[in-house]
C-alpha cells in the first residue's frame, strides 16, 4: 500500500490572520488527495513573543483558530497536523505549545505538548532562547492512527527541539510508530550544524519515515525534508514557502525492518542494571 506523506514550509508571522490566509494558499496549491497527511511547522499560526502567544492560547479543543484548523482539514479532506499552537493550561501566566491533529471530517484527533522547551544560547542575534518562560512542558508520549483506506498506520508526535533526545523517538517507535513527525522552527545557526544529522539519526536509529515541516526565512534553517526508513532525503525544500510530499510504502518498512530487526536487538529495553 502507498499513500502521500506532505509537509507544508511557512515564513509563518506574528499575526496569526495572515499566517491563515497563507496557509489557505498554501494548501489550495499542495491540493491534497483525500485522506492525505499533511504537516504543518512549529508556530505555524505565530511565531512571536509570550505576550503575543499568550493572547492568542485558546483552550484545547475551543477557539477561533482551532476552527479554522478544523474547517481546512475538512475542506481539504486531510490530517492536518498544525506543528505546535499555545494552549491554556493550568498554570498561570503560562501555556502549552501543542501539536494539533485534525482528521479528514475536521475532528481534533489527537494532540501533544511539547515535552523538551528549548531553553539555550545560540550564536545569532537572539543569544538566548527561554522557552520555560512561556511555556510548560508536556508529560505525555502520543501517537494517533493514520487512515490509509482498510490499513491504520501509526505517527507518532515530537515538536522540535525534542528532537535532541533520541529516547522519545524510540518510545513512539516501541508502541509502533511506523511515522514520526517533527514540526520545527529550527534556527539558522543550529540548522546548518545539526538539522540533516539529526533528522537521519532519528530515521535509521527507529527505521521510520521522518517528516520534518520547518520555519523558512527571519533566521531560520528552512530545509523542510521528507526522510525514508533508510536515511536517504526523499524530498527537500531548502528555502521560502512551499510543500513537499512523497509517497508513504509500508513495503519499505517492512524490507529494511526485516533485514535488520533493531528493535529485537535492542538489550537496553530489557537489560538490567
Amino acid at each position: 500500500m502507498s499513500f502521500n506523506l506532505s509537509a507544508i514550509q511557512m515564513l509563518s508571522v506574528s499575526v496569526a490572520s495572515e499566517n491563515i490566509t497563507r496557509l489557505e494558499l498554501l494548501l489550495a496549491a499542495l491540493s491534497p488527495v483525500p485522506g492525505q497527511l499533511v504537516l504543518l511547522p512549529e508556530n505555524a499560526l505565530c511565531i512571536a513573543d509570550k505576550k503575543h502567544y499568550l493572547g492568542l492560547s485558546e483552550n484545547l479543543g475551543q477557539g477561533y483558530y482551532q476552527s479554522m484548523l478544523s474547517a481546512l482539514a475538512k475542506r481539504y479532506q486531510c490530517y492536518l497536523v498544525c506543528g505546535s499552537f499555545p494552549i491554556k493550561s493550568p498554570v498561570t501566566d503560562k501555556i502549552f505549545t501543542t501539536c494539533l491533529v485534525f482528521s479528514p471530517s475536521g475532528e481534533l484527533l489527537s494532540h501533544y505538548h511539547k515535552m523538551h522547551l528549548f531553553d539555550a544560547r545560540v550564536a545569532d542575534q537572539k543569544g538566548l532562547y527561554k522557552e520555560s518562560d512561556t511555556f510548560i512542558p508536556g508529560q505525555e508520549v502520543k501517537l494517533f492512527n493514520w487512515q490509509c483506506g482498510a490499513h491504520s498506520v501509526k505517527v507518532g508526535l515530537t515538536i522540535c527541539y525534542d528532537l535532541r533526545f533520541p529516547g522519545l523517538f524510540q518510545t513512539l517507535r516501541q508502541q509502533g510508530a511506523d511515522i514520526i513527525l517533527v514540526p520545527a522552527a529550527f534556527t539558522q545557526t543550529t540548522g546548518e550544524a545539526h538539522w540533516l544529522p539529526l533528522l537521519q539519526a532519528r530515521a535509521i536509529e527507529n527505521q521510520c519515515y521522518i517528516i520534518a515541516a520547518n520555519q523558512s526565512g527571519r533566521e531560520k534553517y528552512g530545509h523542510s525534508m521528507i526522510i525514508s526508513p533508510w536515511g536517504e532525503v526523499l524530498e527537500q525544500l531548502k528555502d521560502g514557502e512551499g510543500s513537499i510530499h512523497h509517497l508513504f510504502e509500508k513495503s519499505q518498512i517492512e524490507k529494511i525492518r526485516q533485514a535488520m530487526p533493531i528493535l529485537e536487538h535492542n538489550r537496553f529495553t530489557t537489560l538490567k542494571v
